[in-house]
Order: C-alpha cells, then sequence, then structure tokens
C-alpha cells in the first residue's frame, strides 16, 4: 500500500472501500494535487461524500489546509456530519469541525428566531450591544477551544443537535462561537451563501486560497449563486414603506418628498409593468429607467433615520421599517456590477423589481480559481462545457470521473414507463388536465400493493396545487411539500404510515439533497415525474443562454444547456432519491407526452437504457406487476 493510499484509507469512515469509492476517492487526490478541479458524477448511494472527504482531508493534511464541504441547503448538512461521525467511531479519527447556517436557526431564543430575517438581524444586533442577550455575553466566560472538540466527539449526529447542545452551555448564538472556532477546525460544513455571496449581512472572511472547496450537489451551484447574489424591491415593501412615511415622518417637506418617490414613482411605475407580466415571469428592464426614481434618494435616507428614531423613542423593540429594502436595493444598482441586470419579476408573492446576477462567473471564478483545491460534485452534473463557461473555470485543468446510473443500478431493479395521456405544457394545461392527472395518481396509489412511499414531482408549486385539489382523501393519503415542509417531519410521518403519496416541486427541498430511508430501509418505490420541469421562458434566462452562446459559439448548444438540461437534471435528482443503495428497487414514471419527443426520449434511453410506453390501463398492470414481481 502506497504513502498516499494509506493516508486516503486513514480518513475514510469504513473499513473497505464499496463499488466506484476508490476510484472517486483517487480521481479527487490525483486532481488537489495536480491544482486541478475535480469533477465528480456518480448517483446517490455510491458513498461520493465518504470519498470526498477522505481525499480532500488526506490532501489537506499534507498541504496543511482547511476543507470547506459546502452544500445548497441545510438538509444536505448531514450526509458529511455522518460521515465524520463514523470515522470517529470506527477508527478513533477526530476530525474538528465546525456547521455554520444562519443566525436564525442558530439562536438559542426561541421568540426571536421566528422574526422575519431582517428583522432579526436587527433584534440580534439590538441585543448583543446592548446586553441584553444573556447567551451572548457568556461567549467571553468560555474557552471555545476547549469546548467545540467536547461538543464533537460526544457525537452530534446532525445540525439541531449541533445547535441544541450549544444552547445547553448557554452560549449564543452557536453561531458565533461556529464563526470564532473556524482557524482551527479542520473541516467546515457551510452553505453556498458563505464563499459564493458578496456584501451580504453574514458573509465571513475565509482564506479561500488555504482551502479545498468540496461543492456538493454542485449541479445548483450556478443558479445558486444568481440566487445569493440578487436583491429584490417587492411592490409590498414599496406600499408599506408609504404607509409608515405617512405615519411616522412628521416634517412635511420629507414626507411629501419621499412619498413622491415611492408612490408617484415607483409604485406607479412597477403596477404600470406589472401588466406585462400577465405571460413572463420576468423581463429585462433599463437600469436608467430604475435609477431616475433614485435621483433624490437622500429623502428616503433621511426619512428611514427619522422613523427608526421614532420607533425607538418609543420603546419598539424591534426599530425596523420596510425602507430598509430600498436603501439595500439602491445600494446594489449603483454598483452597476458586470454581470447583472435589473428585472421586473413575478411570483406568488407578488411583483418585485430584481438586481439580479446574470452571469455567475462574475462571483464563481475568482474563489474558484484562487482555491486551494476544488471538488465539484453531484448525481447529475452538467457537461463539462457548462460547468466551466458558466463557473468561469481557468485554473490548471480539470479532472473527470462519472459513473452512470446503469453502472450502477442493476437493470432488474427498475423499470421506465412513459404515459403519454397527459400533459403540463403551459398552452394546453386547464382544468380537465389537472383532473386527469389527478385520476391517475389515484388509480396508481389505490392499485400499489407495497407498504412504501410514492414521490411524485411537479414542475411548479401552481401546477401542483392545481392537481391536489382534485384529490381525495381519505383514498388518496397525501403529504404536499409546502413553505414549512421539513424532511425531518416528512420521515416522522412516514414512519407511522408508510404508504403516502408525496407532492413535492422539480429542485425543491423534498426532492434535493434528500434520504427517504429510516436505517437501510428505502421508503420509496415508485417515483413519478408529472410534466417536464422546464425552467418557464424569461428575459433572465434568455440572458443567461446569449452569455452561453457566446461563449460556446454554439447557439443550440446554448438553448439546451440553458433550458432542456435544467429538466433533466431535476428528473435525475427526483429518481435518485429511490436509489440509495445497489440493492434499492423502485419503477420510475414519466407522466407526459412530451417524453416521447425525439431529444427527450434519446436522453433517457442512454440514461436508463430502456423505457415501455404506456396507455392508463397498461400502466396500472406495470405499476401492480413490477411491484409484486421480485428481481432476478
Amino acid at each position: 500500500m502506497s504513502g498516499t493510499e494509506a493516508l486516503i484509507r486513514r480518513y475514510f469512515p469504513y473499513d473497505t472501500f464499496r463499488k466506484y469509492q476508490w476510484e472517486i476517492a483517487r480521481s479527487i487526490y490525483d486532481a488537489l494535487s495536480g491544482g486541478k478541479v475535480a469533477l465528480i458524477e456518480a448517483p446517490t448511494g455510491v458513498g461520493k461524500t465518504a470519498s470526498a472527504l477522505a481525499a480532500s482531508l488526506a490532501y489537506a493534511e499534507e498541504d496543511n489546509a482547511k476543507v470547506l464541504f459546502l452544500i445548497r441547503t441545510k438538509n444536505e448538512a448531514q450526509a458529511p456530519i455522518r460521515e465524520l461521525r463514523r470515522l470517529r467511531d470506527r477508527g478513533g479519527v477526530n476530525v474538528d469541525f465546525v456547521i455554520i447556517r444562519n443566525r436564525p436557526d442558530m439562536c438559542c431564543m426561541v421568540s426571536t428566531r421566528k422574526l422575519p430575517y431582517e428583522e432579526f438581524l436587527e433584534e440580534c444586533k439590538f441585543l448583543r450591544s446592548s446586553g441584553e442577550c444573556p447567551y451572548y455575553s457568556n461567549i467571553r466566560k468560555i474557552n471555545i477551544n476547549d469546548l467545540m472538540p467536547n461538543i464533537v466527539d460526544g457525537g452530534v449526529g446532525n445540525v439541531n443537535e449541533y445547535v441544541s447542545t450549544l444552547c445547553t452551555h448557554n452560549v449564543c448564538p452557536p453561531y458565533e462561537v461556529s464563526r470564532m472556532y473556524m482557524d482551527r477546525a479542520r473541516v467546515g460544513i457551510m452553505t453556498y451563501y458563505y464563499i459564493f455571496s458578496i456584501n451580504k449581512p453574514e458573509t465571513m472572511n475565509i482564506d479561500v486560497k488555504n482551502s479545498v472547496l468540496v461543492i456538493d450537489e454542485a449541479h445548483n451551484l450556478p443558479d445558486a449563486i444568481s440566487s445569493l447574489n440578487s436583491i429584490d424591491l417587492p411592490l409590498t415593501s414599496v406600499v408599506a414603506s408609504i404607509n409608515e412615511v405617512r405615519r411616522l415622518v412628521d416634517d412635511e417637506e420629507l414626507k411629501n418628498r419621499t412619498i413622491k418617490i415611492l408612490r408617484g414613482g415607483l409604485q406607479t411605475y412597477m403596477v404600470k409593468l406589472s401588466k406585462v407580466l400577465e405571460e413572463e415571469t420576468m423581463v429585462s428592464l433599463e437600469l436608467g429607467d430604475v435609477l431616475q426614481f433614485f435621483e433624490d434618494f437622500q429623502a428616503i435616507t433621511d426619512a428611514y433615520y427619522e422613523i427608526i428614531k421614532r420607533k425607538r423613542s418609543a420603546g419598539v423593540p424591534i426599530p425596523y421599517t420596510p425602507l430598509s429594502r430600498l436603501l439595500d436595493f439602491h445600494k446594489a444598482i449603483l454598483n452597476r456590477v458586470s454581470g447583472f441586470s435589473v428585472f421586473l419579476a413575478r411570483d406568488e408573492q407578488g411583483v418585485s423589481l430584481v438586481y439580479k446576477c446574470v452571469d455567475p462567473s462574475v462571483v464563481s471564478g475568482p474563489v474558484i480559481n484562487e482555491a486551494g483545491g476544488v471538488v465539484l460534485m453531484s448525481g447529475t452534473l452538467p457537461p463539462r462545457d457548462y460547468v466551466t463557461s458558466m463557473l468561469g473555470i481557468s485554473r490548471g485543468g480539470i479532472v473527470e470521473y462519472r459513473i452512470g446510473f446503469r453502472d450502477y443500478v442493476r437493470s432488474e431493479n427498475y423499470g421506465v414507463l412513459i404515459y403519454d395521456g397527459v400533459t403540463t405544457r403551459y398552452v394546453e394545461r386547464d382544468e380537465e388536465e389537472y383532473a386527469k392527472i389527478a385520476n391517475i395518481l389515484s388509480r396508481v396509489y389505490q392499485v400499489y400493493p407495497l407498504d412504501k412511499a410514492i414521490l411524485s414531482i411537479f414542475p411548479s408549486y401552481a401546477v401542483l396545487k392545481s392537481v391536489r385539489k382534485y384529490l381525495s382523501p381519505p383514498s388518496v393519503k397525501y403529504i404536499m411539500e409546502l413553505g414549512n415542509t421539513s424532511i425531518d417531519d416528512l420521515i416522522r410521518d412516514l414512519r407511522n404510515d408508510r404508504k403516502r403519496l408525496i407532492m413535492a416541486v422539480a429542485g425543491g427541498k423534498l426532492v434535493e439533497g434528500v434520504e427517504y430511508r429510516l436505517g437501510s430501509e428505502n421508503l420509496l418505490g415508485l417515483i413519478i415525474i408529472v410534466g417536464v420541469p422546464y425552467p418557464e421562458p424569461n428575459d433572465y434566462l434568455d440572458d443567461v443562454m446569449e452569455i452561453l452562446a457566446a461563449r460556446l459559439n454554439d447557439r443550440k448548444l446554448a438553448w439546451e444547456l440553458t433550458y432542456q438540461w435544467p429538466a433533466i437534471v431535476r428528473i435525475k435528482q427526483a429518481v435518485g432519491r429511490a436509489f440509495r443503495s445497489e440493492s434499492d428497487r423502485a419503477l420510475v414514471v414519466l407522466m407526459d407526452r412530451r417524453f416521447r419527443e425525439a431529444r427527450l426520449a434519446k436522453v433517457f434511453e442512454d440514461y436508463f437504457g430502456k423505457y415501455v410506453i404506456v396507455n392508463e390501463d397498461a400502466l396500472i398492470n406495470e405499476v401492480l406487476n413490477f411491484s409484486v414481481t421480485p428481481p432476478h
């Protein structure tokens, strides 16, 4: 055994490598040693996390670097925590780690953490500066270098345990303690936010030049960077600001100047343009057209400070005003950073002005190209050209290692059906189509014989709600993804009653980075993709496509990468929920006639190697037969 292999094995949390795990670890180590970026694609369940940590820690030990394990959502923190805990339990190798989540999630004061994010930050700042947070003052009374290793050695199994354990030591916020311990810890587990956001209130100083970045679920990174570095100004905030100015600003001249900007300018402009959004979700605006409303911005600033002063003098515990949204938005658009544009956007909360990052490479390029090492891994990693173009990778080369779905999952353990009797195509969807989809889901649920859950994935929340109203409990026991739905609550429900129809949104929190397991038991036996989850065309995506077309010199490929590839990734991610080990078995149903179109059919034929087109009766029979027929 070579010295390199022995070092990697020292940090591997299992006695032996499963199929492909050594190859993943070796590819990552070689890439890091050669100053290259590692691109790793492997289906969920192969064991990417354990291999990536082992290789990165081995390299980091030799290079005296830190490992930053970066995740998109807090649910995804479970995997690295689990592997680091197993490493300690198996080989007695203790690796100091910290977990960084946003301040509200890591606050010990339950009442405060429930506040809206901006208001929480204001309250937290006030309580710390005034000495009224009893937990925060205790930071000075403890030795963090003694406390933190004991927390980790105590067997923290998940993020909630980590936070609650720190709170039992009367140390608040755990966010501050973790941030202070980052210098000593060998591994930091945190969301993309802390590395790939600019000008955000919780950004911390991290030496990326002396860090290995292990970026999990990296197919999400371009979109995540765009979202993290965008700032919006909702119409509702403008209206709320008008009401506060009228009530709380006494100076009549200042009041009139401010309301002229807000009501006569911004509100009128946004309401007028909102009519354009009846057909599109996002339209491009000229920056100059928006900046004209901020020419007398001193009035907004003066009104802001007068309102805050008045609230404080009145004893308001949280002196927050929606005018702060205008201040933040104005500051952002004045910067005029390359790669950003202004849009008017519409979502379920209403209309907003959005200063949005359209070229994530302006943020990610400097970070990735300067970092001590970079690993991009996912079960559905986009093509190399897309990754390098969108992220601005220009450092000394790429090492790729990709494992296909069929390389990992045995053919007898899955089936793929295309049901072409429905569609969610925008121009064809209507109430009749929604009712038809609901009827199919009901029939499938009623004949499905296994004591397992059915995961149904919808292209949008709007389609999900439209279908759900035609389902009739208790004949169909469903769990619908909501804003406050947590995976912990979902697994708890499935523990009590396995057979549920889970209704989730493509790319949402019940699909990405989630494990539907109880111990070694797989809770899913059937995946239904309702519709093709194409992103809705809009001016923002058109801008992204133009950037790709210019860099790749191929407009057709740019369109596929902008519109088709995200849909394919979302479908593959959903399918991956059912296959967490080589022994898992599940049926996949692609429910939309568009799956028969040549460009999609070829993709999924290459990916799965097989599929069968069925009508409604055949679909029901296939669900029943696959469920009761044991594998070969």
